[in-house]
C-alpha cells in the first residue's frame, strides 16, 4: 500500500512537472511574439522618425529660403521708398537753409569798415583789427551751422543666386606639419572670397511614343495627350518664360533669340518661333489676365493716359487694320502696365469701367 501511495504522489509530480513544462513553453513561444512585435513597432518607429526628422530639415530649408526672400523683399521695399519719399539734393538744400536769415548774416558780419582795411589792420597787428576781430566773434558764433545733412547709407542689396556653394577651409587646404591657423577672439580668423558661376543651361528634348487605343465600347483613344496642348507649340513652361523674359524684360529681338538657341543646340526658324512665343502669349493671357487685371486696380497709384495701335477688325472688304485708342494703366510702383480695349473707344466711360472699383491717386494729362 506504502508503494502504490508513493507510485500515485510521484505519477501526480510527473503531471504536474508536465503541466509546468506546457505552460513555460507556452509562456516562452508568447515572449517570443511579443518581442518580435515590439522589435517591429520599434523599427516602425524608428522609420517614422527618420521620415518627420527628414520632414523637419526640409521645412527649416523653406524657412530659411523665405526668411531669405522676405529679406530680399524688405531691402527692395525700403529702396523704392527711398526713391518715392526721399529729398533731391536741391530740396535738402532749401530744407538746410529754410531758417537762415541772409540779411542779418550779412548784417552782423559788417562792422562799417571797408574789408581791405580790416585785412591790413590784421596783417600789422593793429589793435584796432584785433578788437575787431574778437569782438566780430560772438556774432560769428551766433550764426546757424551751414553744414549740408548727408543721407544715411544705403544697405546694401544682399546679393540673391538660385545656390549657394560654401567651401570650408579643409576642404581644399591641409594645414602643413607644425603650421597652425590664426586665431581671433579665441576662434581662427577666417574671412571669405564670393565668386558667382554661371552654369550653362542644358535643354533636353522628351520623345513620346503615342499608341491608339480601340477601347471595349467601340470608340477610340489615344495612350495620351499632348503634353503642351494648353501652351500650344513644343517650347516647355520653363523655356518659353525664358523666351518671353528675353524678348520683353531685356528687349532681346527674335533674330538674337534664334541665334543663342541655335548655340544652345536648338535650331528653330524665325516664323516657327514667332508663332510659338505668340500662341504662349494667347494662352497666358487666358490664365493670368483677370489675375493681372486686379494687381493693377488694386494698386493705390495709377498713372493713366490713352494711346493708339493698329488693331485687326472686320470690314465689308474683309478683314483690315486700324488704329483704334487703348488705355494704359501704370501702376509704377508694381511695375505693371494693363492695356483696356473697349472697341477702340477714347471716351471717358471705357475708363471709368476700369475704374469702376478703384481706391486710390490718379495722375494723368490735363486733356483727359
Amino acid at each position: 500500500e506504502e508503494k502504490a501511495g508513493l507510485r500515485k504522489q510521484v505519477n501526480e509530480l510527473i503531471a504536474r512537472l508536465k503541466a509546468i513544462e506546457d505552460s513555460n513553453k507556452e509562456n516562452s513561444k508568447a515572449l517570443v511574439d511579443t518581442i518580435n512585435e515590439l522589435s517591429v513597432t520599434v523599427e516602425n518607429y524608428r522609420k517614422e522618425m527618420e521620415l518627420m526628422r527628414k520632414q523637419l530639415e526640409a521645412k527649416d530649408e523653406v524657412n530659411r529660403m523665405l526668411a531669405n526672400e522676405i529679406s530680399n523683399l524688405r531691402l527692395q521695399l525700403e529702396d523704392s521708398r527711398k526713391h518715392r519719399f526721399g529729398r533731391t539734393s536741391e530740396q535738402r538744400k532749401l530744407l538746410n537753409n529754410r531758417n537762415l536769415d541772409k540779411s542779418a548774416l550779412h548784417k552782423s558780419e559788417y562792422d562799417g569798415s571797408d574789408r581791405k582795411d580790416d585785412d591790413n589792420d590784421k596783417a600789422d597787428g593793429n589793435e584796432t583789427g584785433s578788437s575787431t576781430t574778437s569782438g566780430s566773434t560772438p556774432a560769428q558764433d551766433s550764426q546757424p551751422s551751414r553744414r549740408k545733412e548727408t543721407a544715411p547709407r544705403a544697405v546694401k542689396t544682399k546679393l540673391k543666386v538660385d545656390k549657394v556653394v560654401v567651401h570650408e577651409v579643409d576642404e581644399y587646404y591641409t594645414l602643413p606639419e607644425g603650421g597652425r591657423f590664426m586665431n581671433r577672439n579665441g576662434m581662427p580668423d577666417v574671412w571669405e572670397y564670393r565668386v558667382i558661376e554661371h552654369v550653362r543651361a542644358h535643354n533636353v528634348e522628351h520623345v513620346y511614343k503615342v499608341a491608339r487605343v480601340k477601347l471595349a465600347d467601340g470608340t477610340f483613344a489615344n495612350t495620351m495627350e499632348h503634353p503642351l496642348k494648353d501652351l500650344g507649340g513644343i517650347f516647355s513652361p520653363e523655356l518659353l518664360a525664358r523666351l518671353l523674359c528675353l524678348k520683353y524684360d531685356f528687349s532681346m529681338p527674335e533674330n538674337r533669340q534664334i541665334r543663342l538657341l541655335a548655340r544652345e543646340g536648338i535650331h528653330i526658324s524665325n516664323t516657327t518661333l514667332n508663332s510659338y512665343i505668340h500662341n504662349g502669349i494667347a494662352k497666358l493671357k487666358g490664365f493670368i489676365g483677370e489675375v493681372f487685371k486686379g494687381f493693377v486696380q488694386q494698386a493705390e497709384y495709377l498713372m493713366v493716359d490713352e494711346t493708339t495701335e493698329l488693331v485687326g477688325v472686320e470690314t465689308k472688304e474683309g478683314k483690315a487694320y486700324r488704329r483704334k485708342y487703348l488705355w494704359a494703366f501704370f501702376a509704377k510702383h508694381m511695375k505693371m502696365v494693363y492695356y483696356h480695349y473697349n472697341n477702340g473707344s477714347r471716351s471717358s466711360d471705357a475708363a471709368k469701367s476700369f475704374l469702376e472699383h478703384f481706391m486710390g491717386t490718379l495722375s494723368t494729362d490735363g486733356y483727359t
